[in-house]
């Protein structure tokens, strides 16, 4: 079993992964309470909402997500939205994990174009291949305050990690994936909170099972 700690930013709240439907409605009313006012509020757009959590909670389960968090906070007085998640992902690499972060930046550079770059860097948990670019999602109408589909252009960060054999974690990497579509607050705002979110990563193993995360080290 590998164990992934880590600190998460205060600004960012957990999102469930692996939720059933009852627990994603519990958790959107939740959130919607806390609001000055829920008066007026679409309880069909609000199932809508929940259903939608549940079948995301459930890919990011299927595709080795082991936590997952938002935010949605003011940065300089405007609204600002990020998403955050820590993956455990197949990567056989051989056990020279310098080596296989040199492999993982080269290879995700060659097969997201120019607009793309990266590098490696050395981090309290071993080296790091950390990519920076951007990446345009479409939002469906329901979702869309204008009621049509809209092209939303994100900032994106991932961080690939191989875990060290000491932690039990030959042939595996942990993946950091941020990304928003406040894409003028990257630099200022949320390259910083990353950076500190890399540095407080460790990994330790034993034992026999998944992988276990800590997401508030």
């Amino acid at each position: 079993m590998i164990r992934v700690d880590f600190s998460v930013p205060t600004v960012f709240e957990d999102v469930p992964v692996g939720a059933d439907f009852e627990t994603a409605w519990i958790e959107l009313n939740r959130r919607y309470a806390r609001l000055a006012s829920t008066e007026g509020l679409d309880h069909e757009r609000l199932r809508h909402m929940a259903r939608a959590l549940h079948q995301v909670s459930c890919f990011l389960k299927d595709v080795g997500v082991v936590y997952a968090a938002d935010c949605l906070h003011l940065f300089g007085g405007e609204p600002s939205l990020g998403s955050l998640a820590v993956a455990m992902v197949d990567f056989p690499y051989g056990g020279d994990t310098a080596t296989a972060a040199r492999g993982a930046l080269r290879g995700v550079l060659e097969s997201r174009g120019p607009e793309w770059a990266g590098s490696v860097i050395d981090a309290p948990c071993g080296p790091v291949a950390v990519f920076t670019g951007g990446q345009s999602y479409t939002v469906s109408p329901e979702f869309s305050p204008a009621g049509e589909a809209v092209d939303v252009l994100t900032a994106q960060f991932h961080a690939l990690i191989p875990v060290p054999e000491s932690a039990g974690g030959e042939g595996r990497m942990c993946l950091v994936a941020f990304s928003t579509p406040n894409v003028s607050h990257w630099a200022e705002c949320y390259a910083p909170l990353m950076a500190k979110t890399l540095r407080s990563i460790r990994f330790t193993g034993g034992g026999q099972g998944g992988e276990v995360p800590s997401g508030r080290s």
